[in-house]
């Protein structure tokens, strides 16, 4: 819970004034489509984050809940505000980040669906002296992408870590590609090696 609340504070300084930028469209898509933005500070900040840094990274405002694909076509509808939002309120109340929800959903709704959202992305990481695998997560039935995905697992590790280096093992070449984006972002060191059926990922934290 510390090093979760470090990061947040550290994403919370550093984009806080591109953030500026990502509530003005919030706001103006929330008043045209008669929805509501998360009404908890710290949910709504987080994810105002999380785009920003997607926007950062991968050049484009996708959705703060997974990291790029390598089907283009579900990469589009993965351009923040997704095209699951109105289906994903009929199911949950909110979009799946529980950004967006209906102008009067009650405060009791709005908790129950972060709750949901934090129940799926604080699973136990299977980190074992500073190799994390993040294959074998649950798929997401609208994206069938993994949830957490990797770069939520790993961005949830480099919170409070403190070693030298870490390996990240993924299933799925484009999550090498997002890797690359992400050490080129962060200024870190990167070596990958195809495994036969996998791919292992050096992040080297050393300068």
């Amino acid at each position: 819970m510390i090093n979760m609340m470090i990061g947040f504070f550290k994403d919370f300084f550093k984009y806080k004034q591109s953030a500026k930028k990502q509530q003005e469209w919030l706001e103006k898509y929330a008043k045209q489509k008669n929805y509501a933005l998360n009404p908890s500070w710290m949910m709504l900040t987080n994810l105002k984050s999380n785009l920003c840094e997607m926007e950062a990274t991968f050049g484009k405002r996708y959705c703060p809940c997974f990291e790029p694909s390598a089907d283009e076509k579900l990469n589009k509808k993965m351009m923040c505000p997704c095209k699951f939002i109105d289906d994903e309120i009929a199911e949950y109340g909110t979009c799946h980040c529980a950004l967006f929800g209906p102008a009067d959903l009650s405060k009791e709704d709005w908790k129950a669906s972060s709750k949901r959202l934090m129940a799926e992305y604080q699973v136990p990481k299977n980190l074992k002296e500073g190799v994390l695998d993040t294959r074998g997560m649950p798929l997401d039935p609208r994206r069938a992408l993994p949830i957490p995905d990797m770069m939520h697992q790993v961005k949830s590790t480099l919170n409070g870590y403190k070693g030298e280096t870490l390996t990240v093992i993924v299933e799925y070449e484009q999550e090498v590609k997002n890797l690359e984006k992400i050490a080129k972002y962060r200024g870190l060191k990167l070596n990958s090696v195809d495994k036969d059926g996998s791919f292992e990922v050096v992040l080297d934290f050393r300068k």
